[in-house]
């Protein structure tokens, strides 16, 4: 009884998608950014390792501080300015193509780029009963798994037949869409779910 009600949790199948979106989203930006690197700024092997490394590495360091404004501020404060934010970064990629800029702009993406996930998972979470939290975790991540599977080819053929900037404005609609859709979600705060508890 309590897994039929969380399948017709609407609110739950709206981040289902939100997180469907970001991961379409990433899974976009690994898959055409080696190949940009590459092809277009002839970047050494190092040099592409070395940008894909700070992408990373800038999401490693904001983890804990958007976790935290997450926990003070509210889930959907944080997370709707973070995929604005990438948003924005991606855009920035398509008007930036080398030195300091590029790099830049590789670091701001990285800022909110994996510090999102916990964020989710945290929401998640707080919206459905404990006995069916696996159970809501799991549909989340096979749906987002789902989503994000196909994206590769998309962002890919974009790429190929178009250029690099047509794959970048996919991935930021992307970002668009999913805090567009997180705006319409009735979310209550994190605050109010530990003052009810």
């Amino acid at each position: 009884e309590v897994t039929k009600h969380l399948l017709k949790n609407r609110v739950l199948w709206g981040i289902i998608l939100v997180k469907g979106l970001r991961g379409m989203s990433l899974v976009a930006l690994l898959t055409v950014l080696p190949l940009y690197f590459a092809n277009d700024l002839n970047f050494s092997p190092p040099v592409r390792g070395l940008h894909i490394g700070l992408l990373i590495a800038a999401g490693i360091v904001a983890k804990p501080l958007a976790g935290l404004l997450s926990d003070r501020l509210g889930r959907k404060q944080v997370l709707v300015p973070g995929l604005i934010w990438s948003c924005a970064a991606c855009l920035m990629l398509v008007v930036t193509d080398q030195g300091i800029m590029l790099t830049l702009a590789i670091i701001l993406l990285g800022l909110f780029l994996y510090p999102d996930q916990p964020i989710i998972t945290a929401t998640i979470l707080e919206m459905v009963d404990g006995n069916v939290a696996s159970t809501a975790l799991g549909l989340t991540s096979s749906a987002s798994f789902l989503l994000s599977s196909f994206s590769p080819l998309v962002v890919g053929a974009l790429y190929e037949l178009i250029g690099i900037e047509a794959a970048l404005y996919y991935v930021a609609a992307l970002f668009a869409l999913a805090a567009f859709i997180l705006v319409l979600i009735p979310l209550a705060s994190s605050r109010t779910n530990r003052d009810d508890s």
